[in-house]
């Protein structure tokens, strides 16, 4: 008996732990896909000449 209710006790909290890391995931999706939407984020970079860095262009 006891290791049935160990076996549902694991299986629960792996439930919880698969159900919370999807919902997390699609949080995450959706604010990439904003990110992406938004078109200074999704600029062409040039590089500065006397920095070597790049930046957006402008």
């Amino acid at each position: 008996m006891v290791p049935l209710l160990a076996a549902i006790g694991i299986g629960g909290v792996a439930y919880v732990a698969i159900t919370s890391f999807k919902k997390r995931w699609d949080e995450l999706q959706a604010e990439e896909r904003a990110r992406t939407k938004d078109p200074q984020s999704a600029g062409e970079l040039e590089q500065d000449p006397e920095t070597g860095r790049y930046r957006p262009k402008k």
